[in-house]
């Protein structure tokens, strides 16, 4: 099975964010790998799930894309909520992750775009091959909420 980097503890996060995604958040810790490497979320006027979801999908970017080779680097990474459980101040969220190693992901893109719509292209054999490409990985993120105000 692939490894991915475990991100380094940021001094602050909330400036790193800024740098690679040209977005800032209120944020501070760590890239949630355990309670103690929690994320703090700090009041915002977002739904708390889609922020999570959105710092998920920038911890997931940065192992899966950003801090790879170009042979190992993976593109349509998607994340799917499967499992939250609070843990006093803390909620520990579980995702199931896919990508496909980029090289093939943009083969496949290609691939759509020319034969979609001819006779003879088939779909279905596309998307099995798609599917068969496709890397599946589970991740747990923990998020500190003591600083978030539920009313956000």
């Amino acid at each position: 099975m692939n490894q991915f980097p475990i991100l380094s503890h940021e001094d602050n996060l909330s400036d790193m964010i800024e740098r690679v995604y040209e977005t800032r958040l209120d944020v501070a810790g760590g890239w949630g790998y355990a309670r103690e490497e929690a994320t703090r979320l700090n009041p915002l006027p977002v739904s708390r799930a889609q922020l999570q979801h959105n710092l998920a999908h920038m911890r997931v970017y940065l192992e899966m894309n950003i801090t790879q080779t170009e042979a190992t680097r993976y593109s349509g990474i998607d994340l799917v909520e499967t499992e939250r459980e609070r843990v006093g101040a803390f909620e520990r969220v579980t995702y199931r992750v896919t990508g496909i190693l980029e090289k093939q992901y943009n083969d496949f893109i290609q691939e759509y775009k020319e034969g979609y719509g001819k006779e003879d292209f088939d779909i279905s054999g596309h998307f099995a091959r798609r599917k068969a490409a496709t890397l599946t990985r589970e991740i747990e993120y923990w998020f500190d909420l003591s600083g978030w105000e539920e009313s956000a």
